[in-house]
């Protein structure tokens, strides 16, 4: 895994924009932490294997969640089912990105915290399912990038994508992406030092990136008004 010292926003847009020169599908998740890229149903555990589990949960919000549920897609659709869950806070084996470098900056800068922050950088093009709503989400060969449909306005905004995990009966665990022997060298971490962030959020906002246009709702404004007040 190549790896990149970011310390102005220019560079890292610099970094970003040549990309494209290698690859048709880039893909991009900021966080506060360094690695460690695994979905959310696998951090606690990685050796668990969560498939049964996982499928008896999305069987009680197809039954429990009926009336909240907006759609004949959303309601008999498992990977539409995943995508709903991990919207609203569920663990899944889906690990967000975004094919907007910066968005997933400001995911990466925009806590308060004295720690560093990363964004990684997926060149994806060979990961792709093509026909991922054809398929069982819990039986893919092997680790995999999907396109979403864009049927809330929080995807749409963020520009969102996800991985797909499996988890592997031959390591027995989920295996993080930045471990994974084929899709490892295709990933590049970009390092911002903490003393970095402040100003990289503040380019970000001045360049219509902000949680007022990453979240398009009340609570995305409201939180970009704490921001920008300081309260």
């Amino acid at each position: 895994m190549n790896q990149i010292k970011i310390e102005s926003f220019p560079k890292f847009v610099g970094h970003t924009d040549n990309f494209d020169i290698f690859s048709d599908l880039v893909l991009f998740r900021g966080q506060p932490v360094q690695g460690n890229l695994l979905p959310s149903i696998a951090r606690r555990d990685p050796k668990l294997d969560t498939g049964v589990i996982e499928k008896k949960v999305i069987q009680q919000l197809r039954l429990l969640g009926d009336a909240m549920l907006n759609s004949r897609s959303d309601k008999d659709n498992v990977l539409d089912l995943l995508i709903l869950a991990q919207h609203h806070g569920l663990s899944t084996r889906l690990l967000d990105w975004t094919s907007n470098p910066l968005a997933a900056l400001w995911f990466a800068c925009s806590d308060r915290s004295n720690r560093d922050a990363f964004v990684y950088a997926f060149e994806a093009d060979s990961f792709l399912i093509e026909e991922v709503y054809n398929s069982d989400p819990f039986h893919t060969s092997e680790t995999r990038v999907i396109q979403p449909r864009h049927n809330n306005p929080r995807i749409i905004a963020q520009d969102g994508w996800f991985t797909l995990h499996k988890y592997s009966k031959s390591a027995g665990s989920f295996v993080a992406l930045e471990r994974n022997p084929k899709a490892k060298s295709f990933l590049t971490e970009f390092h911002i030092p903490a003393s970095k962030k402040q100003s990289i959020v503040s380019s970000l906002a001045h360049h219509g990136i902000s949680s007022r246009t990453i979240f398009p709702d009340l609570e995305g404004l409201c939180r970009y008004l704490g921001w920008k007040y300081n309260i």
